[in-house]
């Protein structure tokens, strides 16, 4: 059955019938806007992509991990309300709260606060492969040390080196999102909301910071602005981090990014080596 289809039958069980069905951009899931005539009138539907290769879509593959994930989102009141889901397939049908809008600096405080009230929280949360905490990714960043890609491994080497050197694997551990790209936030026209909680876990909440930072393009002087408190190098090691395990997440999926995220990378390690 066509993804589409399938939406519209699972609607139809809900008493939903008759919906207009407009497709939304996304890398990862299938995501509709859902139109109707009775309530609620306007809505979204989050559907796995069971297409792509495994490890590549978390609500394919942990459908219940990542409702269970978005349900306690929803209780710190960072994400809209889930109204249904379907656990077997990897559906979740979310309340509508707004549009897409770019964050501004007059923005930066409710955000931080936001970003605060997670980091703040005390969810035991653990991705389902993962067998140790690596509050800072340094995992990661050894396997791509051996990538057979000559500019990601030696990307991942300095990092490395930096990390060891700076202590960052003892970093306090926080509940993170991790993927704070700008589809993931959404404005109501009074405040801001978070969407796909997929890959939240544990990890060090500078994390967020450099995901919020790099997925946003900001530079360094939009990227101090937002964190005032952090040291610029420690900053940009973490954004570089983040751009180069982007990097590698696009050469997956093959997507048109790779060379803008390249240069993200490079942009943002230049900065964590010389601490301007």
């Amino acid at each position: 059955m066509h993804v589409e289809q399938q939406v519209q039958t699972w609607l139809n069980q809900q008493g939903l019938g008759s919906c207009i069905l407009t497709p939304l951009t996304g890398y990862t899931n299938h995501v509709f806007r859902v139109e109707a005539a009775q309530d609620p009138k306007c809505s979204v539907i989050r559907i796995a992509n069971h297409e792509l290769a495994a490890g590549l879509c978390p609500l394919a593959q942990y459908p219940k991990h990542v409702i269970s994930l978005h349900q306690d989102a929803v209780e710190l009141d960072l994400a809209p309300e889930l109204l249904g889901f379907d656990d077997q397939v990897g559906l979740m049908w979310l309340a509508d709260v707004g549009e897409r809008r770019t964050i501004q600096r007059h923005d930066f405080a409710e955000i931080r606060t936001l970003l605060a009230r997670l980091h703040s929280s005390d969810l035991a949360w653990h991705s389902p492969e993962q067998t140790e905490l690596d509050g800072a990714n340094l995992l990661m960043l050894q396997r791509l040390a051996t990538s057979a890609d000559p500019k990601l491994s030696q990307t991942a080497q300095q990092l490395l080196k930096l990390a060891i050197h700076r202590g960052y694997a003892n970093y306090p551990i926080k509940p993170v999102h991790s993927d704070l790209n700008p589809g993931n936030w959404l404005h109501d026209g009074q405040r801001w909301w978070l969407i796909d909680w997929d890959y939240a876990r544990l990890m060090v909440a500078e994390w967020d910071y450099a995901s919020l930072i790099v997925e946003q393009a900001w530079d360094q002087t939009h990227a101090q602005a937002f964190a005032p408190t952090m040291l610029l190098c420690d900053l940009a090691w973490f954004c570089a981090c983040f751009a180069l395990l982007s990097w590698d997440w696009h050469v997956q999926r093959g997507t048109q990014e790779l060379a803008a995220k390249q240069a993200i990378t490079t942009y943002w390690l230049q900065r964590c080596e010389s601490g301007r």
